[in-house]
């Protein structure tokens, strides 16, 4: 069993500008999350059996992935599960799109998906109890050529993910 999700991956210069963001908030209270793990979930999964990872990548390289770039540009923060994040004002079609297409192969795989609306996001802190959010202005342009399938895995330096299956875009 592994616990996987899939998800869009940024590239180095895309990851230095969300972390940059995100030390902004940075203090004793706020645990932000490693540069490294910085991404926005298409799909959470869980824990996934072998046989059924195998059926997903088999799946998933079906799916023709349109490019698009996001535009970040918003700072929120939900209290109830103390998540800092960015996200983009507008939300492109094509993620939505992406993202519906992942949902249906994990669905016909039996597995488990989230019910809630999507809401892409890239969480920048965790356990954020209280936040002063400012106008904060920034641009960050992403231009995503790829989605990628996550292991996640628990460790005494905290959480790691490693990248298991990775599709570019046509």
């Amino acid at each position: 069993m592994a616990r996987l999700f899939f998800a869009l991956w940024p590239d180095n210069k895309t990851q230095s500008s969300l972390y940059h963001v995100a030390r902004q908030f940075n203090n004793e209270k706020i645990r932000l999350v490693k540069k490294s793990n910085l991404h926005i979930t298409l799909e959470f999964l869980g824990e996934v059996s072998e046989y059924d990872q195998q059926q997903l990548i088999d799946q998933a390289n079906l799916i023709k992935a349109e490019p698009f770039e996001i535009k970040l540009s918003n700072v929120g923060w939900w209290k109830k599960p103390g998540v800092l994040w960015v996200s983009s004002r507008h939300i492109q079609q094509t993620l939505t799109n992406l993202a519906e297409s992942i949902k249906q192969i994990v669905e016909q795989q039996g597995l488990e998906t989230d019910k809630r609306s999507y809401k892409p996001h890239v969480t920048i802190a965790r356990k954020v109890k209280q936040v002063q959010l400012t106008k904060q202005s920034f641009d960050i342009r992403w231009q995503v050529n790829s989605f990628v399938l996550v292991e996640s895995k628990s460790t005494d330096m905290g959480m790691v993910y490693q990248i298991v299956q990775k599709w570019t875009s046509n």
